[in-house]
Order: C-alpha cells, then sequence, then structure tokens
C-alpha cells in the first residue's frame, strides 16, 4: 500500500458543499415501517425492520437529509436510523432534495407526521429560529445534527427553546489546522481551495483555519473557489488550473470537492500537486489508496454526530432531556480528533464502515444516562476505543486485532 497518511478526526460533520437546488421533497419513513433512506449506505444499518418491530418503543423519531446519491449524506442519515432502530421507533426520513428552502417544509411534515422529536440538519444561521420555534409551537423536542449556528443571538435563541434537547457538532476549525499542518511539514507552499458556498457553516471554519495556518507559516493560497454544487466546483478548479498552472496541492474542504480536484488533475498528469480534503466516503477512501492517485491525506470521523444527536434525542423523547448541575441543555462542538494508521484500516473499514458504530445493546445502555454520562460517551469516542469495545463484545477476534498491531494475548 503506498504510505499515505489516512487521518480521521471525531464528529466531523458530514463534509458535504451546500448544493442549493429546488424541487419539492418525498421524504419517506424509514427504520420499522419504511422504505430506507434513498442514498448510498454502507451495507449494515442496524437492526432489521423485523426486530425492530417486536421491541417497538411506541416514539416516533424524524430527521431530514440534504439529498440522496451521496455516501456521506447516507452514512450521516443512517447513524441517527440506527439509533431510532435499536430504541423500537418508528422513523421518518425526509430528503431535502438538495434544496435549503426545502428543509423548513420537511420539517413542518415530521411534525404534522406526529413525530415525538426530530433531529435536524440545517446549514444556514437563518433557518435555526424558524425550525426551532416551529417545534416549540408543536411541543416538539428538536437536537442540532452535525451543523450548528454561528451567530451568537442564533445560539442563545435555540439553547432557550424550551424543547431544545441538544446539539452535536465537530471542532470544524481543528480539521483546517490540522491539514494545514500537514501541508507545512511537506513542505508545500502554493495551495488552490475548493469549497462550497461562502459561509457555510461547516467548512468555512476549516477554511479559515486552514488559511490561517497555511499563510502564517508563509503559504500562499493562490486561488479560494467556493461552488454552490459540486458539479460547479470541476469547472472551476479546471479553469484556475490553467489559469495558474502547477500548485503544491489543492485542499478539497468537502470529499466532493477534492473527488474533482483529482478529476481535474488528470488533465496535468505531469503534474505533482497532492489534493488533502475531509470525508470519509468510499470513492474517496478509494482514491487515498490507488497509487496513481493525487489524494493524498483525508480527515474525518464517519460522521458519528448523526449518532450522539440521535441519542440525545431519544433520551429526550423518553423524558431524559441532558442537562449540566446547571440547566444548560448538553451543547457538543469540539470532538477530538484521532488517526487511523494504514495497519488498523482494514479493521476501521470492516467495523466502522462497514458496520454500526456501537452495538444495539450498547444504544439501549446509552438510554436514560446522565449529562456527564453522555459528555463522557463522547468523550471516549475514538477508533481504539470502538475497536477495543468490539473485540471484548466477541465482535472482532483476538487474531484480527494482532495482525491490526493491538497487544492481545
Amino acid at each position: 500500500m503506498k504510505k499515505k497518511i489516512l487521518s480521521i478526526l471525531l464528529c466531523l460533520s458530514m463534509v458535504i458543499g451546500m448544493t442549493v437546488g429546488c424541487g419539492t421533497s418525498n421524504g419517506g419513513s424509514t427504520g420499522s415501517t419504511g422504505t430506507g433512506v434513498a442514498a448510498e449506505a454502507p451495507p449494515d444499518t442496524g437492526v432489521s425492520s423485523e426486530e425492530a418491530a417486536k421491541e417497538s418503543s411506541g416514539y416516533k423519531m424524524g430527521y431530514n437529509y440534504f439529498g440522496s446519491g451521496g455516501y456521506s449524506l447516507a452514512a450521516l442519515a443512517n447513524n441517527t436510523q440506527v439509533v431510532a432502530d435499536a430504541a423500537g421507533d418508528e422513523s421518518l426520513a425526509m430528503d431535502d432534495q438538495f434544496s435549503v428552502e426545502q428543509i423548513v417544509t420537511d420539517v413542518e411534515n415530521m411534525i404534522n407526521s406526529n413525530c415525538n422529536g426530530v433531529n435536524i440538519w440545517l446549514p444556514a444561521d437563518a433557518l435555526y429560529p424558524v425550525v426551532a420555534n416551529m417545534c416549540s409551537e408543536a411541543g416538539v423536542y428538536f437536537t442540532l445534527n452535525d451543523k450548528i449556528p454561528s451567530d451568537k443571538d442564533v445560539i442563545e435563541a435555540v439553547k432557550s427553546n424550551p424543547y431544545f434537547a441538544g446539539a452535536c457538532a465537530p471542532a470544524n476549525a481543528v480539521y483546517g489546522e490540522q491539514l494545514a499542518d500537514y501541508a507545512i511539514k511537506q513542505g508545500w507552499k502554493t495551495c488552490i481551495i475548493t469549497s462550497s458556498t461562502v459561509g457555510d457553516p461547516t467548512d468555512s471554519p476549516r477554511l479559515e483555519a486552514f488559511k490561517k495556518v497555511f499563510e502564517e507559516a508563509g503559504g500562499i493560497i493562490v486561488d479560494e473557489l467556493h461552488a454552490d454544487t459540486t458539479a460547479d466546483s470541476l469547472i472551476q478548479i479546471q479553469d484556475s488550473l490553467t489559469a495558474n498552472g502547477e500548485v503544491d496541492v489543492i485542499y478539497g474542504v468537502g470529499s466532493d470537492y477534492a473527488i474533482n480536484a483529482c478529476t481535474a488533475l488528470e488533465d496535468h498528469a505531469s503534474w505533482n500537486t497532492k489534493v488533502i480534503t475531509s470525508g470519509l466516503d468510499k470513492e474517496a477512501l478509494g482514491l487515498l489508496n490507488n497509487e496513481s492517485s493525487p489524494m493524498t491525506v483525508i480527515t474525518g470521523d464517519y460522521w458519528v454526530a448523526g449518532f450522539f444527536s440521535a441519542i440525545m434525542l431519544q433520551n429526550a423523547i423518553e423524558g431524559n432531556v441532558l442537562k449540566d448541575a446547571d440547566g444548560n441543555v448538553i451543547w457538543v462542538d469540539d470532538i477530538e480528533p484521532y488517526e487511523v494508521s494504514a495497519e488498523k484500516y482494514p479493521l476501521y473499514e470492516k467495523y466502522i464502515m462497514n458496520a454500526n458504530l456501537y452495538t444495539d445493546e450498547e444504544i439501549k445502555a446509552m438510554i436514560g444516562i446522565t449529562y456527564d454520562e453522555m459528555i463522557s460517551i463522547i468523550d471516549d469516542y475514538n477508533l481504539d476505543n470502538r475497536l477495543m469495545a468490539k473485540y471484548e463484545a466477541g465482535i472482532i477476534s483476538a487474531e484480527e486485532m494482532r495482525e491490526a498491531g493491538y497487544d492481545i494475548e
């Protein structure tokens, strides 16, 4: 295997570009009574419909996903679905069809469909008060999944809402900082950045942190590209490469943008330009492990925000809103990073990417926990701990662990 670094940060946002489109949602229910999320998904997505129905909780959980067809979007949604299945909830998944405007309509549909709680992905600060008020008026709990507001007034309004049940998002600046540090250590001096629209709550902090670290070390941002859609980004990258010539590295803030960068570089096979990104989808990982690909580093987390925010919501639905000693509802936006080595990657692929992050038994044990216990679970989330827990549960064999470098007797 080519000696590349695969860095994985906790609680990555799903790292998609904010591809704003139009159209109406045709969300379908998933879980115990429905048809599943209409997007590419990992093969193991939780307990079966039959198993879930046997242990029905009597509750209904709703969640939205921005659109169908992307691996990262499916993984984020499936991590919520896994919680709903293990808890025995009926679930309703709404496809926003890549329309920011449609999200509000989809939340309204979930409320009107008698969901007890909704786990919401929102890409714009202006939407948070609207959705929060809708949930409050309907008496429906809501959690924020993967993206959180940046405006202080909006944050306070959300936190003070009586039906707010928690938020989970990545330490986005850390993504940019770590990738910039890596680029600097490689001696790279020139960079093109390709990202989603200006102001995206996930991409913007990463991009700004990257620029700050990279430029303070003497690096030069040759071009900064922003696209409404990932399709637009390919054309932008191609034009930028034509105009600026060979650069040391392209930073695709989301994996779709980095994949497009790799595609654009196919027309410049003699160049030594590298690509770095966040977002552990299958195509990006395939490029990472391709000797001829310029993809060099990927950061990500397997979209654990979808899981933790759903746990917060499930607790609220069952009468246990997670609050600290001062009565503040749980708000997590700084999950720490970890790395995946080439040695451990086979286990990561088999038991994290292609399986559920936590077992049904572990999920059920998280219902009824305290604020401090939830924080401890989140702090404890890293690859080593997850693999060790699965080994202790008999899911991973001792031989597999030893092959990955673990000291197992």
